[in-house]
């Protein structure tokens, strides 16, 4: 029975407040356990006697006091924190392990280096948006990920124990019970996590921050770390599509923000200026969801996804808030992604609400399950408030997100890459855009078009035009007469009025497609028999690639083959590790590569300050954000003319000073955690061609072209084995330099 006290709680807690701070400890003690013998999750008093006990070695009556307080009250952050440290200063971090049910269950050894970034969370049954969700922190520059198995039957571990970055734990420890998987993030963090910055999400959700089309992670940690703070604030946003849930259906592997590309204008609906329990922090409460489902979920959109762990940090259930002073929290503030509304998402919600795992005995999920069965057509879109996301700019504009006055923003890239406007979403809308350009030249168009329309399908599945880029007025007319005497109608005529040039004359090509996989095809080049059949095959395969590729074949001036690109697998399908390819050196031709146009209207067109290397700059950005596939059959044609503009590029040093520029670009959205590679290896690969190039130049006696590609060459790359290679040219040839 519990023990009666005569006077209010608060008092109590003065008194024995008092007596501890006179060092009277033992009447402290019993003035705090009257108190938490009438109430026993009074946090302060549960805490100060908590705290007293351990700290004068009474290790198992302090155990005692963090246990009850936790049956009590299982949310409660700082309970937890106490608890694990009485349990570890009394059986070690083993015991703790033991208590919250965390077992290893990968046997590999992944060593944990002292700048990593880590990555923290708990999935059950994430199966589908696995590969997307760490594809897109591995390109943010997340070097390991511990994730804890929550009782997953869909695959989940399975797949996470084939990653080689990730360390994977089971427990079938209470997910509420583990304080919403905190419990469990602490006992990681003590063991591996002190010292590194941590990012804490779902795994449906994203972080989103200023300038992070531009800027990884790492650099937002380096930023930080430089202003002496240790979190970073981000706003809950709901993402969700322009259907129904019941009808919002995903791919895995498949772009989160491919089908769920909508948020809320109105992203919060009540504000608290310190309202978080250590009055540090403003929060949020509402959005998407209070709108669509009522405000008794009490939706709390404020989140700490990324800190600096030490063992002074408590850890939230949902990670909404943090103990670190308010110095110490950015003023800087992101959006956490929120991509929960998938077609899945109905028999989840009524699963989760029979569960009562989450906050409140899971009401938020009553409140959806409840809604998705009164509407089976119920989706949070709404013309009134529903905006698609276009950039971190924009979140800032619409005060989402917030930057940080006293950072100085990241210089913006030297390159631009032009803005694709969405094709109409129309019922006819063809799966191919095939875009051929020619520019005062005639003597070969007849080839490429005929290429394409032995195997072209109707006008429904295909559209075909031929672009003219400018340039001589007499020469439209003869372009336009040989697509009539090959095409008839079937084949539209484009007369761009100006000359642009590339890769100008490509971005004109792009917002004039209105097929779902873009084809753009020089005049002078072809395609063999099934090749439109055989990139489908692989597109209908894998939907969630952004490109797809054949094998080509480089034919001279009048078409007679010389050599075979690379074979990239020896069977169709995805390539692995394609990015560690593509993005050392360009290893295919326009002509043999089919885009997404929405792959397009995501990253942009083609870069006009990568120049002559605008193909390789682009191939790399796909790599970055999309799987391509790859078919082995020779199927494209790509015609080198000797006396070509490419030909004055490489006599001149340009093609190296143009790959240089996009080894440059690059820079600015390679994965941290290849960047220093893979630019490494691309400027040393580029250094080496300059003196392949050389050697030939010195051969025919051609000193100035090889002087310029000497001196683009060593821009390039200066490593010991360049300048041997150099020496030993000079050495044989260089007598007229």
């Amino acid at each position: 029975m519990k023990n009666q006290i005569t006077r209010p709680i608060d008092i109590e807690y003065r008194l024995a407040s008092v007596w501890q701070a006179k060092g009277n400890l033992e009447r402290a003690i019993t003035g705090y356990r009257q108190i938490l013998s009438a109430q026993p999750d009074y946090v302060p008093a549960v805490l100060n006697l908590g705290n007293l006990l351990q700290t004068h070695g009474r290790l198992s009556e302090a155990l005692t006091i963090f246990r009850q307080a936790l049956e009590c009250d299982p949310n409660e952050a700082r309970f937890h924190k106490y608890f694990v440290n009485a349990l570890i200063g009394q059986a070690g971090l083993s015991a703790a392990f033991q208590h919250y049910h965390l077992v290893r269950a990968d046997t590999r050894s992944i060593p944990i280096h002292s700048k990593d970034i880590l990555c923290c969370v708990v999935i059950r049954n994430e199966r589908p948006r696995l590969p997307y969700f760490l594809t897109y922190y591995r390109q943010k520059g997340v070097d390991k990920f511990l994730v804890v198995d929550n009782g997953s039957t869909d695959g989940s571990l399975a797949y996470l124990l084939a990653q080689p970055d990730v360390l994977v734990w089971r427990s079938d420890y209470s997910f509420n019970l583990a304080n919403f998987g905190a419990g469990w993030f602490e006992l990681l963090l003590r063991k591996y996590g002190v010292g590194h910055w941590v990012v804490m999400v779902d795994a449906d959700e994203l972080l989103y921050y200023p300038h992070c089309e531009t800027q990884s992670i790492t650099g937002l940690c380096r930023r930080l770390d430089h202003h002496h703070q240790r979190a970073f604030n981000a706003i809950l946003l709901d993402m969700y599509a322009d259907k129904p849930i019941r009808a919002t259906h995903y791919q895995p592997g498949q772009d989160f923000l491919e089908v769920c590309p909508y948020f809320d204008r109105q992203f919060y609906h009540t504000i608290y200026k310190q309202g978080s329990p250590f009055h540090n922090q403003t929060v949020y409460f509402g959005g998407a969801r209070q709108r669509v489902f009522g405000q008794s979920g009490e939706y709390y959109l404020s989140k700490v996804p990324l800190l600096k762990y030490a063992p002074d940090c408590i850890l939230a259930g949902g990670q909404h808030w943090t103990n670190l002073p308010a110095a110490e929290i950015s003023t800087e503030r992101g959006a956490l992604l929120h991509f929960k509304y998938f077609s899945s998402f109905a028999a989840y919600a009524e699963q989760e609400a029979q569960r009562q795992e989450h906050y409140g005995g899971a009401m938020q999920y009553r409140e959806y399950a409840q809604g998705l069965a009164q509407d089976e057509a119920l989706t949070l879109f709404d013309p009134a408030q529903s905006l698609k996301l276009a950039s971190s700019q924009q979140l800032l504009r619409l005060g989402i997100m917030q930057a940080d006055e006293t950072a100085a923003a990241p210089s913006p890239p030297a390159a631009i890459f032009p803005r694709v406007e969405p094709a109409a979403a129309t019922a006819d809308r063809p799966f191919w855009s095939v875009l051929i350009t020619v520019y005062n030249r005639l003597d070969y168009l007849q080839q490429a078009l005929t290429s394409v329309l032995a195997q072209a399908p109707g006008p429904d599945e295909m559209q075909i035009e031929v672009i003219h880029d400018g340039g001589d007025d007499s020469r439209p007319d003869h372009i336009e007469a040989i697509i009539k005497s090959v095409a008839g109608e079937r084949v539209r005529f484009y007369r761009q009025p100006v000359n642009a040039g590339h890769p100008h004359i490509f971005n004109v090509c792009l917002q004039r497609a209105h097929g779902q996989w873009v084809h753009l095809l020089h005049d002078d080049d072809w395609v063999a028999p099934g090749f439109y059949h055989a990139l489908r095959a692989g597109i209908e395969q894998a939907p969630a690639i952004g490109a797809a590729f054949c094998r080509h074949t480089y034919v001279d001036a009048a078409g007679q083959p010389q050599r075979l690109s690379w074979l990239e697998r020896e069977t169709p399908g995805i390539i692995e590790n394609w990015l560690e390819r593509i993005g050392v050196m360009c290893r295919l031709q326009t002509p043999a590569i089919v885009v997404k146009r929405q792959a397009y209207e995501r990253l942009g067109g083609y870069c006009a300050q990568a120049k002559s290397t605008f193909d390789w700059e682009m191939w790399q950005r796909l790599a970055v954000h999309y799987p391509i596939w790859f078919e082995p059959r020779p199927l494209a044609y790509f015609r080198q003319h000797s006396a070509s503009e490419s030909s004055d590029l490489i006599r001149s040093g340009r093609q190296i000073a143009d790959a240089r520029r996009v080894i440059d670009i690059a820079q600015s959205y390679l994965p941290c955690a290849l960047k220093n590679r893979l630019l490494t290896q691309a400027r040393d690969y580029y250094a080496l061609y300059a003196l392949d190039v050389v050697q030939r130049q010195l051969q025919a006696a051609d000193y100035p072209a090889a002087l310029a590609n000497i001196r683009e060459g060593l821009q390039c790359s200066q490593s010991p084995a360049i300048t041997a290679k150099l020496l030993e040219l000079l050495q044989q040839n260089g007598a007229g330099l």
